[in-house]
């Protein structure tokens, strides 16, 4: 077996010596370690087509290999077409820098409309979202709040903060709906410029200073920035990896999106964008063909001239899905949008758009159509070849090792590299894996039926939740741990006598750990912890004072905090914060050197409490990961059945 090893610890030995001297951002080393990883992916996709099928007949044996062949070598060129993206990479901070120099230097700045979309997200989600946006740092700012609800309370509270309000007769469309019908009401307004956000989307108050700059250059239509979350996703909240992993949508906003934008492909993301009025009229408003809007609507501007550039500057913070109900919503949606894109007549494929967008275009065809339904095949495999003998495919396990091996420790450790720790091993397949069903559904509607799909929105601002379970997706993964694990002791696991047509099964013995592995994981995720709070809890560090006493803030939310201190006071007491002043506090908790406190009506302390916490530092997620640490996190939420 050591001989099939050694072109994989060549190549992890050679990683290991070059790579952490290397520059990431881009560079020779960059291009040669990508090279090496698509090289290595298509040596392991020319055998396994080459070398590992039978025949193709219809015996069903034969069907079921070939079937996973197929949609492993569909998934396998959305890899290699990704990590032919990444080696190229922009960075428009230095361009971002000369235009805030000359804004600065101007006298008149252009009015900017900003509106934020909004259908049923509660009080403090839009009470942040529409703070944030009065302080963004520009002298000619006009906030909207489009109101898809239609709900008097959110009227009174646009009144009460000088915001305007709009409102239209349905919901048609959803958000392109929405943002279509105020477009087409508010051109009295004149403001040249939009920036589009979501409803529980907090922009921090450079960003236009930030931006605008970009639009000296008549052909950009449309600059992106990234998304950033200020609570964890389901997958870090439910096995404790909220520091350790990064978010599952950080890789593409950080890491992809500037390689898409370095070739002349990056595309809108729907929220936290600025966009020339006259380019979106021009191109009919934003597209209602798809649920997807936000990447249709740089194809449209595309077709008509206008380019879409993407500052990787995280200069706006909201919500990621709070339950994995939403977050499977979320996604299957834009399974659903992406699929529908095929038939669009403002495709790439059919309208006028260059080759990088139509490469990018079918490579997000790949990943939902390959991608992410291999991850469904990939754990049921080892339970049809441990109750069938019907293995996914032909092979000794020299030869796997000899050629999946290279395979996998390259683009491991090279996407780990890249991504500062965002792409890990097995956490990373998480995702995927318990989108899979609800995207496969979608994506047999986009392609069967791709009119007339209603735009799904993704709740927000829930608040306090008991505990879920999500059974019928826990069932589904717990069925195929059964299925693998009594397929295996049925077939008697220590007695690794050949099996399958006399090919040995120690390949399906390491994919079955995997799978195991993979779906036990995705179990944790299916049993979510509950949420105590209303609003999330942020990690703040900085000194502070209670009731005079010196102390220093260990995590802050408008509803309250808790503070490391030595304090010996009684129910309530007053806490000191810079740039807040002094807000009253109720003791919850206390031990010798910690206090946790609940808040109670601060009046216009709020405000300032609100703007401290989302339109500063803290709202933006932690730029180093832990990745190991997942493992304990893991560990614990199996260990301790109360969390």
């Amino acid at each position: 077996m050591l001989p099939e090893l050694a072109p994989t610890l060549a190549l992890l030995g050679l990683a290991l010596l070059v790579l952490p001297h290397a520059r990431r951002d881009g560079g020779a080393v960059r291009v040669a370690a990508l090279a090496v990883a698509v090289a290595a992916t298509a040596r392991y996709l020319v055998w396994r087509l080459g070398t590992t099928l039978p025949d193709l007949s219809l015996d069903p044996a034969a069907l079921w290999m070939w079937l996973l062949a197929v949609v492993e070598a569909l998934a396998t060129l959305n890899a290699m077409a990704t990590c032919v993206f990444l080696m190229r990479r922009s960075s428009r901070r230095a361009e971002a820098d000369a235009g805030e120099r000359r804004l600065a230097s101007r006298a008149v700045l252009p009015p900017v409309d900003v509106v934020i979309a909004s259908y049923n997200e509660p009080f403090e989600v839009l009470e942040r979202s529409i703070l944030g946006a009065l302080a963004l740092d520009w002298p000619q700012v006009r906030v909207w709040v489009l109101d898809d609800g239609n709900r008097p309370w959110l009227a009174e509270y646009c009144t009460a903060r000088g915001v305007r309000r709009a409102t239209r007769d349905g919901n048609a469309h959803g958000k392109a709906g929405n943002l279509n019908a105020w477009l087409a009401a508010s051109g009295a307004t004149e403001a040249p410029f939009i920036l589009v956000l979501d409803a529980d989307f907090v922009a921090q108050p450079r960003l236009l200073r930030r931006v605008m700059g970009f639009f000296d250059e008549a052909g950009v239509a449309l600059v992106q920035t990234p998304q950033s979350f200020f609570n964890p996703d389901p997958i870090q909240l439910n096995l404790l990896a909220g520091g350790a992993l990064a978010d599952e949508q950080r890789f593409f906003y950080h890491d992809f999106q500037p390689s898409l934008d370095a070739w002349g492909a990056a595309f809108c993301c729907g929220t936290s964008f600025v966009v020339r009025r006259d380019a979106l009229v021009a191109a009919g408003g934003i597209p209602t063909c798809t649920v997807t809007e936000d990447m249709m609507t740089t194809y449209a501007l595309a077709a008509r001239g206008g380019r879409t550039v993407y500052l990787d500057e995280p200069l706006s913070a909201g919500l990621a899905p709070e339950g994995l109900g939403a977050f499977v919503t979320q996604r299957a949606r834009w399974c659903l949008g992406t699929v529908q894109a095929l038939r669009s007549p403002l495709s790439p494929l059919r309208a006028r758009a260059g080759w990088a967008h139509r490469l990018c275009f079918l490579n997000a065809q790949l990943f939902w159509l390959a991608g992410v339904p291999l991850m469904l095949l990939a754990v049921l495999a080892p339970a049809v070849f441990w109750w069938t003998g019907v293995p996914a495919f032909l092979a000794e396990p020299g030869a796997f090792i000899a050629h999946f091996g290279p395979r996998f420790a390259v683009e491991a450790v090279v996407l780990g590299w890249l991504s500062r720790g965002k792409v890990v091993p097995v956490f990373s397949g998480l995702a995927p894996l318990v989108v899979a069903p609800a995207a496969v559904a979608a994506a047999a509607r986009g392609l069967l039926r791709p009119r007339g799909q209603r735009f799904a929105v993704t709740p927000k601002g829930g608040g306090r939740r008991p505990r879920v379970v999500h059974g019928r997706l826990l069932a589904w993964l717990g069925g195929c741990v059964a299925a693998i694990a009594l397929g295996m002791a049925a077939t008697r696991l220590p007695d690794l006598a050949p099996l399958a047509a006399g090919r040995a099964n120690a390949v399906n013995l390491g994919w079955s750990a995997y799978a195991l592995v993979l779906l036990c994981l995705a179990m944790l995720v299916c049993v979510e912890i509950p949420r105590r709070r209303r609003e999330e809890r942020m990690p703040v560090a900085e000194a502070v004072g209670l009731d005079g006493i010196p102390g220093r803030l260990v995590d802050l939310s408008p509803g309250g905090a808790c503070v490391d201190v030595r304090w010996r006071g009684g129910d309530t007491a007053t806490l000191a914060l810079a740039g807040v002043g002094e807000v009253p506090a109720r003791v919850v908790r206390r031990s010798d050197d910690r206090v946790m406190l609940a808040f109670g009506d601060l009046g216009e302390a709020r405000d300032a409490l609100i703007r401290k916490l989302y339109t500063g530092p803290a709202a933006l997620p932690p730029a180093r990961l832990a990745p190991l640490r997942a493992l304990t996190g893991a560990a614990r939420r199996w260990l301790l059945s109360e969390v």
